[in-house]
């Protein structure tokens, strides 16, 4: 089976650098699987799973939105906030964070960020799920 290049970026530097058969990937335009020799494409990256697949094993990943480029030369970036398998998530600090989040949410204070709540409870969920496999 072909493959395609996967390059993986955070703030931090390059998180994988990869050859790969497959990429499951939540963009601004909807959920996308990327198979290699895939046309040019360029979108935003939600906060979401994010999964590739290698001969027939599935890596996934929580990613806290950012970029992908897909280009001719069968290689796909992906520009991540973050990038965290489940084997680097921490599980109970996931969780506290999903707390603090759905706490500021339930309060009726208007000197709370609600959007900045809703995000941060987001990206605790996707970790979550991540973390447990789900």
């Amino acid at each position: 089976m072909s493959k395609m290049r996967l390059h993986i970026v955070t703030p931090h530097g390059t998180y994988k650098d990869t050859d790969v058969d497959y990429l499951g990937i939540s963009t601004t335009g909807g959920d996308l699987g990327i198979l290699p020799h895939h046309i040019p494409l360029a979108t935003g990256v939600t906060i979401s799973e994010m999964h590739y697949e290698v001969d027939g094993k599935t890596y996934r990943f929580a990613i806290a939105g950012g970029f992908m480029y897909v280009d001719a030369d069968n290689t796909v970036t992906v520009i991540g906030n973050a990038v965290e398998s489940p084997e680097e998530i921490d599980l109970r600090r996931a969780e506290e964070a999903k707390q603090r989040a759905e706490s500021r949410l339930k309060k009726k204070d208007q000197n709370i960020d609600t959007k900045r709540a809703e995000i941060a409870l987001k990206k605790a969920l996707i970790r979550i799920s991540v973390k447990n496999g789900q």
